[in-house]
């Protein structure tokens, strides 16, 4: 139930920032990232250290005024110090932004993920971290804000961006541990 409430709020703040259109500005994206995780798993009795993994993928959006949408599909590494778990993660996110006149790129989102493990080793030992009790789909909540430059005046930007990923449903079966996730992105793309 927090969850849901928090979910609410972040939704709520992001759509504040919406204003109305003063002159229709409307474009799509598409573009790669990568970059680096920083997670663990908890909840229950699980609470493991944090390790780092990787990510990449690709990312396509609309924009509309200061509203934007982005479908992604990356491959991301999760777990905790000793169980490593690469999943194809497809989160939808909303939020608003801007672009000003100098082609600096602000965003702040949320939005909601699903993930399909397609890997998984754990050296635990414990049986609450057992590979063959991964459960799946991994639900996530993402928040996140991204800053970034246009190339020149040209369609071409760069941008870095960080995002919290929040698990919704539990990584294992027989355990109540979920994903929790930073993600740090270099975002390489070209505006349509």
């Amino acid at each position: 139930m927090k969850r849901a409430v928090m979910l609410g709020i972040a939704t709520v703040g992001c759509l504040a920032l919406i204003g109305p259109p003063a002159q229709a500005q409307t474009s799509k994206f598409a573009g790669i990232s990568g970059g680096a995780t920083y997670g663990d798993l908890s909840g229950g009795v699980t609470n493991t250290r944090s390790r780092w993994g990787g990510m990449g993928g690709v990312f396509v959006g609309y924009r509309n005024w200061y509203t934007i949408g982005v479908l992604e599909a990356n491959w991301v590494q999760k777990g905790g110090d000793s169980t490593r778990i690469d999943y194809i993660e497809v989160p939808f996110l909303i939020g608003g932004g801007t672009t000003t006149d100098a082609g600096i790129l602000f965003r702040l989102y949320t939005g909601i993920g699903i993930g399909f493990p397609i890997s998984c080793n754990s050296t635990s030992g414990s049986t609450l971290q057992n590979c063959d009790q991964k459960k799946s789909p991994e639900w996530t909540w993402p928040i996140g804000l991204l800053f970034g430059r246009q190339f020149g005046n040209g369609p071409t930007f760069g941008a870095l961006d960080a995002r919290y990923s929040i698990g919704l449903s539990d990584a294992f079966n027989n355990s109540q541990a979920s994903n929790r996730s930073w993600q740090f992105r270099l975002m390489i793309g070209r505006m349509f």
